[in-house]
């Protein structure tokens, strides 16, 4: 019993009376922050990690630039800093020590912070990032997950409450994250939705029954919302829904009310025909409607959605990850955690089709009804703005599930081919990385490539690519080759791993590749695509060429805006310069960049190159440095004091673009929001010293690569119903279209295509012409 009382001797060397201060690796640390709790009964605890080089230099929790963050948050709620107890899980701040706080130190930290909660009369607490939450909060799950909802137990006190939100300190760094930290705090004063009642719902698995209930709802209701369950699960799967079976459709149609067809009716044709005539009939909601549409597909037909709940939420934020049904459901409605239902039956990866069917069926009603909910709330917090990008983004979603549902084919015997002289480069390459040390090195072991570096005096913090390429600048000799082949194996072993090995695990029996593309994964205003992600795939032709027509007499055709980005910044800026050489399909741009800077004819490939990233990067606020870094990487000889002077030459024949960048900065810099005229904003929530540079060339490039991308993404809405007997559309890349036909339409399809996408550059401006451009080909390689 003796030894679990701490001697006087021991008590006093402790820096609080509960902390174990003599088991912790920071025991000798003078940078000692204590709690800061003038008041001892305030009710509310603020947990952050550990203590910041500012509030170590002062002696206060949460000063410095997140501390003031943090009292901004608490006065926008009305709550004053003499309100709240700030602490940290552990109160020592080594010196230098920036990473989280070490096992040991939590430790030994722990039971003081137990006892001063506890003697506090706390009732609330924040906890600020993923150290505080797991010292608080029983689950460990991801930040993104934990913090939606209301206040979670208090692992030491269940009538606590726990906020689990994102520290201030990440905001000032990832300003995205700011409103989540806002609203969060807003539940220390309960400002969370809690008017939530379970649905009414009947489940219908009979034929004839569900087919009345089917007509019924045909007769009496014009709107519904629909969801489906398949035999998959969404995330995980690399086949299209429509090549899995049914599970259910859940279909609500009023606030709270909802019937799931089971799947024993789906079976019936009497059903399916019935469920064809209700989608027919009635404007449908959905929540990510283009999933449930294309799992529909050989069911119910080529059907329209008319409202999406989710892409209503990116309408109103666009900020990726915040808009997944459940998280809306229980932050917007107040609903409960009903996913937990399904967890046990479907693990990460798990199949739907092994959920007992009356909790699916109960998980499916609740899903619609919550997306009714939702429809309801989003209708009337939407602007004129925000309904004309929403009627938009629902257009391409009904455009995207046919090229969705086409996939592309793959070439499986090439691919096979492809593996095996990645492999044989690869080899090559540690075969003379071992010849030129003397022994064998594995490219892929980090510790052995941090020991041959040690070896010659060169103590790296890690072995990443781009810190190899800045230090391959201050190498020489068997360092500097070693260090290029280095580079090169990891460039071959991506491409191998990504666009080799990667796309041969996702070729369905039937020999295609799918793609998902998203409409909301982004804040560039672009389409994003993922599983595979075709949309950023290399150039690389033998990359490209894995994909092929489907049969031999078909062809390819790509048709892509000829430099639109640098259109749309002409036209948006009103220059005169950039609009003369545009208004002229005789010149070529960088071609006429040279001749202006260089002399007529007085430059050299090497220039024409220099003069195109200088053009991009200019337009997207890049410095000097990172242009004549790429520059360099690309093998050019243009030093960066050279690039420095292109850059002020150039710039100097583009004053009304230079013009048009500062008005944006300054605009973003006032807390405006940027809009396109296709009614996608982009809002800056917080911008400080550490990310002004990232956000103001995030804005330079926000207007150039969304407008491009929707005029591309307009002409592609035109064209899917114009080209349904002619041609099968296959990708879109950004400002590029790809879409296969017969070798005897090709010309047909190309005037088509072109004519639509001219127009639809036309309606966004007539100051500059656009064009497009045409290739033909067997394999995607060769477009």
């Amino acid at each position: 019993m003796s030894e679990l009382i701490p001697t006087d001797e021991v008590l006093a060397k402790r820096k609080h009376p509960k902390a174990l201060c003599e088991t912790c690796p920071f025991a000798n640390d003078k940078n000692f922050v204590p709690t800061y709790n003038p008041v001892p009964s305030g009710h509310i605890a603020i947990v952050g990690a550990a203590p910041g080089v500012h509030e170590a230099r002062k002696g206060i929790p949460f000063t410095g630039p997140s501390g003031e963050l943090t009292d901004q948050i608490l006065q926008h709620h009305g709550i004053s800093r003499s309100e709240v107890m700030l602490t940290n899980t552990v109160l020592c701040k080594p010196e230098g020590q920036d990473s989280d706080p070490p096992k040991a130190a939590l430790e030994a930290c722990r039971p003081r912070l137990i006892a001063e909660i506890a003697e506090s009369d706390v009732h609330t607490i924040v906890a600020l990032g993923k150290i505080a939450m797991g010292e608080t909060i029983v689950d460990r799950g991801s930040m993104r997950k934990i913090r939606v909802g209301p206040p979670k137990p208090y692992k030491h006190d269940p009538n606590i409450g726990v906020i689990a939100t994102w520290h201030t300190a990440y905001a000032l760094r990832s300003p995205d994250s700011f409103p989540d930290i806002v609203f969060d705090f807003g539940k220390i004063r309960g400002k969370i939705n809690s008017d939530w009642t379970e649905p009414d719902y009947r489940v219908f698995d009979d034929p004839v029954l569900a087919t009345r209930a089917l007509q019924e709802l045909r007769t009496r209701f014009d709107r519904v919302v629909i969801d489906i369950e398949t035999g998959v699960e969404k995330d995980n799967s690399f086949d299209h829904p429509s090549e899995y079976d049914l599970l259910c459709v859940g279909i609500a149609f009023a606030k709270g009310k909802a019937v799931v067809i089971g799947e024993t009716a789906l079976q019936d044709d009497g059903v399916r025909a019935g469920l064809r005539d209700l989608l027919s009939s009635a404007k449908i909601i959905a929540h990510n409607g283009k999933f449930d549409l294309a799992g529909l597909r050989n069911v119910c037909g080529r059907q329209t959605l008319w409202f999406d709940t989710m892409l209503a939420s990116n309408c109103l934020d666009e900020r990726p990850g915040h808009h997944g049904l459940k998280q809306l459901s229980i932050e917007r409605l107040g609903a409960p955690e009903y996913e937990a239902d399904i967890r046990d039956y479907v693990p990460r990866g798990g199949n739907y089709a092994n959920i007992p069917r009356d909790v699916l069926y109960r998980y499916n009603a609740y899903d619609v009804v919550c997306t009714w909910d939702l429809y309801e709330l989003f209708n009337g917090e939407m602007s004129a703005a925000d309904w004309q990008k929403l009627e938009f983004i629902v257009q391409a979603a009904n455009a995207l599930i046919e090229l969705e549902l086409n996939g592309i084919h793959f070439d499986v015997e090439y691919n096979e081919k492809l593996s095996h002289d990645y492999t044989t480069i690869l080899r090559d390459i540690e075969a003379r990385m071992d010849d030129l040390v003397g022994y064998t090195v594995n490219p892929r072991s980090p510790k052995q490539l941090t020991d041959y570096y040690a070896t010659h005096n060169l103590q790296l913090p890690s072995t990443n690519a781009d810190l190899l390429k800045e230090l391959r600048d201050k190498l020489e000799g068997e360092v500097l080759e070693f260090t290029d082949l280095l580079l090169e194996h990891r460039r071959k072993a991506k491409l191998y791993g990504t666009y080799v090995k990667g796309l041969a695990k996702r070729v369905t029996a039937e020999g295609k590749v799918y793609t998902t593309y998203t409409l909301h994964g982004t804040t560039s205003g672009r389409l994003a695509s993922r599983q595979p992600n075709l949309q950023n795939i290399v150039r690389e032709k033998r990359i490209r060429n894995q994909f092929v027509v489907a049969h031999e007499d078909n062809r390819f055709i790509q048709l892509d805006y000829k430099q639109a980005e640098g259109r749309v910044i002409t036209t948006l800026a009103r220059d005169e310069y950039l609009r003369e050489i545009f208004a002229d399909p005789e010149r070529d741009l960088f071609s006429e960049l040279c001749n202006d800077i260089f002399g007529i004819d007085m430059w050299e490939k090497e220039q024409r190159v220099a003069m195109k990233s200088i053009f991009y990067g200019n337009a997207y606020g890049r410095g000097v440095k990172s242009i004549a870094k790429e520059l360099q990487m690309q093998g050019s000889s243009i030093t960066e004091a050279e690039t420095g002077t292109l850059m002020r030459e150039f710039n100097a024949l583009i004053p009304d673009v230079m013009a048009w960048q500062s008005a944006v900065k300054q605009q973003v810099l006032a807390g405006n929001d940027l809009t396109t005229p296709f009614g996608r904003k982009r809002s800056f929530w917080l911008i400080t010293d550490k990310n002004r540079s990232d956000v103001l060339n995030e804005a330079l490039s926000y207007m150039p690569q969304s407008i491009a991308s929707d005029i591309c993404l307009r002409a592609l809405i035109r064209l899917t119903p114009m080209l349904r007997d002619l041609a099968t559309p296959r990708l879109t890349i950004h400002d590029a279209i790809v879409v296969e036909t017969h070798k005897d339409n090709v010309q047909e399809v190309i005037a088509l295509m072109q004519h639509e996408m001219v127009k639809s550059a036309t309606e966004f401006t007539t100051y500059v012409p656009f064009e497009v451009d045409a290739s033909v080909g067997t394999k995607w390689g060769d477009l």
